[in-house]
């Protein structure tokens, strides 16, 4: 079965399993120089690693908060404003993250598969004997020019620790 997009409009809807579609993503990686590797990419991978990179941006502890109770992603948000304290209308999916949304999903189609030897999902808890809990890891980090385009905009609390 094929993937659907379902693109988050700034409505907070409850099914969006990303901001943008795959020629929106193409369209900003075409200003980069990484977009030969991109358009390397078969459009069921570039599909996927969309909706992971959407998956993995609405995990992280984000300033503001949703503005609909039920949306699916972490954006959009009330209560944001830029680092020099512009507010970010609450309907608008902002230019940044659409840029690091864009450059993550590029990221991870570079990426081999990190968990394919055990079948664990990092965020999936494991209950040991005990009442010990573990969770994996995927190992890896976000790109650095991910983490710039968004670390602004992170709860500053937050409990997510960049290599």
């Amino acid at each position: 079965m094929p993937l659907t997009l379902v693109i988050e409009t700034g409505a907070g809807l409850p099914n969006a399993n990303t901001w943008q579609s795959r020629t929106q993503i193409t369209e900003r990686l075409e200003a980069s120089p990484y977009a030969d590797a991109w358009a390397g990419v078969d459009v069921i991978k570039q599909d996927q690693c969309n909706v992971e990179a959407a998956g993995w941006l609405s995990r992280l502890e984000w300033d503001g908060q949703r503005t609909i109770d039920g949306q699916a992603l972490s954006w959009p948000r009330a209560w944001m404003e830029t680092p020099d304290g512009y507010a970010i209308v609450s309907n608008v999916i902002p230019a940044f993250l659409l840029d690091a949304h864009a450059r993550l999903a590029l990221w991870l189609s570079q990426q081999a598969a990190p968990y394919a030897s055990n079948g664990l999902q990092p965020g999936t808890e494991l209950q040991l004997p005990g009442g010990l809990r573990l969770t994996p890891d995927s190992g890896l980090t976000l790109p650095i020019d991910v983490l710039q385009l968004i670390r602004p905009y992170l709860r500053s609390s937050g409990v997510v620790v960049w290599g």
